[in-house]
């Protein structure tokens, strides 16, 4: 024991000195000690003496007089009975010195150990009470009136405890309490952290940590009276139901505090007017809480569904919502649509939306198309309308047909070898004006002086030649082509021997009517093959070339 842990412990008392007037200070430590120096500097002649044990400290005390008796820190004593260190004086402060594992400790060492603080107006602070054996009845027994204590309980093990670490008699009116127990979560022997009996009045501040088969504080026997508890409960793997438990069924008592299994704060009290906060349900009535909210049992039975307003649950005005959304019901009065803008709702931009996409009846898209698909997809209109010119009451896709019928279009025949009087492309629904028609050497030709020459044969009227022929194509090499001109009937296609080449010269358009469009080769079909490319505007509407 170092004299500057004494004289810190003292500083930590200080509050309770000096002296109330004739009152004496009462030492429990070796005078010989380390630190007997500091004391009498700071005390001087107050204190009255030095004592090896608290019981023999008590004992020079006189009731009243305001005596105050300090244990020095790391003192230990051994309680071995009932009997060996009783507080029976009034109006004694007992404190002890020192912090943390330097607090002096009060060692139980057999189940029926205890210190009866019997008298009334007691102080018994910042002292260790632990449990060196199991099965310790009560450690400290509080039957005055009107006492103070602070202390520290500690169970040795989950199999070395208290069976109850403080009890309280209906004599211990106004007591003030406060409490911090270490145990163990796994432990079996404690029954009740603070047992209450017929108590009025009282404070209980708890810092609980163990597990207390009944309750951390347990109101029993004797109803108890205006008892308030407050403080941190970790009470095994209980949650709420064994904080406080009035197993009278008449006390008048309310708690509030920290539950660490649960981990959240909570309140109650005696009055079963208001179950919510009644400790003994408001486990379950959490655990449901939970489950409805978060669990997979969700709300056992959902409410009809109700706009938001006062009075108005979040389940009713959800359901209400869910109903709007995706519910048969749908909103019971849709709103007037309305241009998105500050202050508007969806549901006025939806009925604006569809207002200007669908008005009246409208035309709903056939199934399988979607707007994307008619637009850009590749699913595209599922049937395209007739052509019509743009006028009132005119789709979009009818003028878009139009315009496409009515549009220059261009029609390729694969590469083939020429044959004199093959069919190289059919017209149909009306006649068409060439714009462009040009053949395109794919692979080369041999020797055979080929020439080329373009006919139709209308499906009415006889068949008409519409070029002259062309030079020859002998031993023509792949990209050589040749193109029709159009400045007359009898007008030869120019050859172009290879690569980039002249186009049509177009001086009036070649009407060609509907029917099919032959070639006429001479000397000898070409070798090498060809293919054709037909650039027209069609004359009529509907008009394909193929």
């Amino acid at each position: 024991m170092s004299g500057r842990n004494i004289h810190k412990g003292l500083d930590q008392v200080a509050q309770a000195l000096p002296l109330t007037p004739g009152g004496k200070i009462f030492m429990v430590a070796n005078s010989s000690a380390a630190g007997y120096n500091d004391i009498v500097q700071k005390y001087g002649h107050n204190i009255s003496g030095w004592y090896s044990t608290t019981d023999a400290a008590h004992n020079a005390c006189i009731a009243s007089r305001g005596d105050v008796i300090l244990i020095a820190p790391n003192h230990n004593e051994t309680v071995a009975d009932a009997t060996s260190l009783v507080l029976d004086t009034a109006g004694v402060t007992i404190l002890g010195l020192g912090s943390g594992a330097n607090r002096p400790t009060f060692s139980f060492s057999a189940t029926t150990s205890n210190i009866p603080l019997s008298a009334a107006s007691v102080v018994f602070k910042n002292v260790i009470l632990k449990a060196t054996i199991n099965n310790v009845t009560a450690g400290l027994t509080i039957s005055g009136a009107s006492c103070d204590v602070d202390v520290e309980t500690q169970d040795t093990s989950a199999s070395v405890e208290f069976i109850s670490p403080i009890v309280t008699t209906a004599a211990a009116d106004k007591a003030k309490i406060k409490w911090k127990h270490i145990g163990f979560l796994t432990g079996s022997a404690c029954l009740r952290g603070i047992d209450v009996v017929g108590m009025n009045s009282g404070d209980i501040d708890v810092d609980f940590f163990g597990g207390a088969s009944t309750a951390v504080v347990n109101l029993r026997t004797t109803a108890s009276d205006n008892v308030r508890v407050t403080g941190k409960f970790h009470n095994g793997t209980t949650a709420l139901t064994k904080n406080v438990v009035d197993s009278v069924g008449t006390s008048t008592w309310s708690v509030s505090g920290f539950d660490v299994v649960q981990g959240a704060s909570f309140s109650g009290s005696y009055n079963a007017a208001v179950a919510a906060d009644d400790v003994s349900v408001i486990s379950t009535s959490l655990a449901t809480l939970q489950a409805e909210i978060s669990g997979a049992a969700g709300l056992v039975t959902w409410p009809s569904p109700a706009y938001p307003a006062n009075g108005v649950s979040i389940a009713e005005a959800i359901r209400y919502i869910a109903d709007a959304q995706s519910g048969t019901v749908g909103l019971a009065s849709f709103p007037a649509g309305a241009a998105a803008a500050n202050d508007v709702s969806t549901a006025e931009v939806l009925r604006y939306a569809q207002e200007n996409i669908i008005n009246g009846a409208g035309t709903a898209l056939p199934s399988g198309d979607s707007l994307y698909g008619v637009l850009a997809g590749a699913t595209g209109i599922t049937t395209f309308p007739a052509a019509a010119a743009p006028a009132n009451s005119v789709s979009i896709a009818e003028v878009l047909r139009e315009m496409y019928d009515q549009a220059d279009k261009s029609v390729v025949k694969a590469a083939a070898t020429i044959v004199s009087g093959t069919t190289q492309f059919t017209v149909a629904g009306g006649p068409i004006e060439i714009l462009s028609l040009v053949s395109v050497c794919v692979t080369g030709n041999d020797a055979t002086a080929s020439t080329l020459q373009w006919s139709c044969d209308g499906t009415d009227g006889a068949a008409t030649t519409f070029t002259g022929a062309s030079a020859s194509l002998a031993n023509a090499a792949a990209g050589a082509s040749v193109v029709v001109q159009g400045t007359g009937l009898t007008t030869a296609p120019i050859v172009n021997a290879s690569g980039a080449g002249l186009g049509q010269t177009v001086t009036n358009g070649i009407v060609i009517p509907a029917g099919i469009i032959t070639t006429t080769v001479a000397v000898g079909s070409t070798t090498g093959t060809w293919s054709h490319h037909l650039r027209y505007r069609p004359l009529a509407r509907g008009v394909t070339v193929s």
